[in-house]
C-alpha cells in the first residue's frame, strides 16, 4: 500500500505508514490503564519520531492497539488520501463553486447530494465477519488515560444515528465511557445532531437505534470529528474530500449503515429517561472535566473482523494528535466561511484555544470588525467561539505579532464586544494620528556592510 489515494480502511492506512516509516510497533505488553496513554502522550510530544504507534500486546486483551494515527500533518494528509492537504481543500473550493445555495451550508448540501458522492452499499462485509455470542465491551482494550478518569473510554468512535423520520444519518465523535460488559455512557453535547435525533426518538416514546464503527476509512473518521451543516452526510463529506465514494454496510439490528472496513461495530439502544453518571474525564484543556449525567447505550450486538485492531486517541494538554486533525479543519472551515462572509482573508484556531474556543481573523480593508462579530455569532462553525479577534492588519499564521499589533490598538471602550458570554475584538479601525516605527534605512545599510565588524558571524 504505497499511494493513499487507495486507502479505504485503518489497515491499509497502517501498512502505507509503515511503508512510508512512520510506524512504530511495540512489542512487549503494555498496560491499557494509564501505561499506553502516557507512551502516546510522550511521542505525541517530540519522543520517538512523533510517529504512529501499534500496541501489539496489550495487557489482559488480544487485540492490538493503534495511536496518534494522525499526528503529523503529513499523516493527516494522507488520511483523507492524499499527499498534499492543499488537495482536499482545493476539492472543496471548487465543488462549492458550481452549486446553487445563498450560504455556505445549502451549497454544501446540494454539492454532497451528487451521486458521486452517495456511498457504495455492500454486503457481507469484514466489519460482521465475527458476532460475539454474547456482547461483552470489556473485551475491547479501552483505555483509561489520566490517573482521575471515571474508567474505560474508547475516544475515536464514529457514532451513527438517524432522526425518526429519516433522511441522512448522521456520523458524530462522542466519547464513550464502558460502565459493564453491555452498558457503555456516550457523552454527546446537547446541541449536537445526535442529541437532536435522540430527543425526537425519545419524543415518541421510543427507544433509539445507535451503532457505533471503531476503525474503518480514515477520512470518515475525520469527517465525523468536522463541524459539518446541518443536514450534511459525513459519508458524503468524506468521499467529496477522499476523490472516491466510501464503502458502508448495514447493521445487525437497524438500518444505520456502518463503514465496511471497520473493526468493530456496536449496537445498542438509548431508552427514554436512561441516564448515567459519566466521568471525569481528563479534557485537552489540561482539566478533567467533572462528572455528568449523559445517555446510556445498552448493547444488542458487538461484531468485528478477524483479529480486529482498536484504533484510539489521547486526549490531553496540546500538543496532541487531535492538533493536526484541528488545523486540517480549520483550512477546510475557511473555504466556507468565505462563502458566507467574502471580507474575510484567512483565519487561524491556535492550539492553545483548543480550535473551535479562539480564532484570529484578518480581513480585507474597510471592513466593519463588529458587523461581522455579530454575523459570525448568529449562525455558522464559529458561533460558539469564546474569543473572536478581527484585524486588518495582522497575520493570522503569527499568533504572537498578531496579538501585539491587535491588543496595543484596540480600545476596549469601544472595541471590545461580549455576547452571550462570547468575546469579540474588533481591531479593524486604525490607531488615530500615530506614526509607525520604522528604522532608518541609512543605518540598517551600515549595519549590513559592517556587521562582521562589530564581532558577530
Amino acid at each position: 500500500m504505497s499511494d493513499p489515494t487507495a486507502i479505504s480502511d485503518l489497515r491499509q492506512f497502517l501498512a502505507l505508514l509503515e511503508q512510508r516509516r512512520e510506524l512504530h510497533r511495540i512489542a512487549v505488553e503494555v498496560d491499557p490503564a494509564l501505561e499506553l496513554a502516557a507512551i502516546t502522550d510522550r511521542v505525541c510530544k517530540g519522543a520517538g519520531g512523533r510517529r504512529a504507534l501499534l500496541f501489539q500486546r496489550v495487557l489482559g486483551h488480544r487485540t492490538p492497539v493503534a495511536t496518534n494515527l494522525f499526528g503529523s500533518f503529513r499523516r493527516a494528509a494522507w488520511a483523507l488520501g492524499v499527499e498534499r492537504l492543499e488537495t482536499a481543500v482545493q476539492r472543496l473550493e471548487q465543488g462549492l463553486k458550481f452549486v446553487p445555495g445563498e450560504d455556505a451550508g445549502t451549497r454544501l448540501q446540494h454539492l454532497l447530494q451528487k451521486p458521486r458522492f452517495v456511498p457504495n452499499l455492500k454486503v457481507g462485509c469484514l466489519c460482521h465477519e465475527i458476532t460475539m455470542p454474547c456482547p461483552d465491551l470489556s473485551l475491547l482494550p479501552a483505555l483509561r488515560s489520566w490517573p482521575g478518569d471515571g474508567g474505560r473510554y474508547l475516544n475515536l468512535p464514529q457514532v451513527f444515528t438517524r432522526h425518526p423520520e429519516g433522511g441522512s444519518a448522521n456520523c458524530g465523535m462522542y466519547r464513550l465511557q464502558i460502565l459493564g460488559p453491555q452498558r457503555a455512557a456516550v457523552h454527546w453535547r446537547e446541541a449536537s445532531d445526535a442529541a437532536h435525533h435522540c430527543r425526537a426518538w425519545h419524543a415518541r416514546g421510543l427507544p433509539m437505534p445507535v451503532s457505533i464503527a471503531l476503525g474503518g476509512h480514515p477520512t470518515l473518521l475525520f469527517a465525523a470529528t468536522f463541524p459539518l451543516p446541518p443536514g450534511c452526510d459525513e459519508a458524503a463529506f468524506a468521499a467529496l474530500l477522499h476523490g472516491r465514494p466510501v464503502a458502508m454496510t448495514s447493521s445487525l439490528t437497524s438500518d444505520l449503515q456502518v463503514p465496511q472496513g471497520a473493526e468493530f461495530v456496536i449496537e445498542g439502544l438509548v431508552y427514554p429517561g436512561e441516564r448515567v453518571e459519566e466521568g471525569p474525564f481528563g479534557n485537552h484543556t489540561g482539566f478533567y472535566q467533572p462528572s455528568v449525567r449523559v445517555p446510556l447505550l445498552r448493547v444488542s450486538s458487538i461484531s468485528h473482523r478477524a483479529d480486529p485492531i482498536l484504533a484510539t486517541t489521547i486526549v490531553g494538554p496540546p500538543p496532541m494528535e487531535n492538533c493536526y486533525l484541528g488545523k486540517v479543519a480549520e483550512r477546510l472551515l475557511l473555504c466556507l466561511l468565505r462563502i458566507d462572509h467574502p471580507e474575510i482573508l484567512d483565519i487561524n484556531m491556535p492550539v492553545e484555544g483548543i480550535f473551535h474556543g479562539v480564532t484570529l481573523i484578518s480581513v480585507k480593508a474597510n471592513t466593519c470588525g463588529k458587523t461581522l462579530l455579530h454575523g459570525l455569532w448568529e449562525k455558522g462553525p464559529l458561533q460558539l467561539a469564546r474569543l473572536l479577534v478581527i484585524t486588518t492588519d495582522g497575520d493570522t499564521r503569527d499568533p504572537a505579532t498578531f496579538f501585539w499589533r491587535t491588543l496595543n490598538r484596540c480600545d476596549p471602550r469601544h472595541d471590545l464586544l461580549m455576547r452571550n458570554g462570547r468575546v469579540g475584538i474588533d481591531a479593524t479601525a486604525a490607531p488615530q494620528g500615530l506614526q509607525v516605527l520604522q528604522p532608518d534605512e541609512h543605518i540598517s545599510e551600515v549595519l549590513r556592510q559592517r556587521w562582521s565588524e562589530y564581532g558577530f558571524d
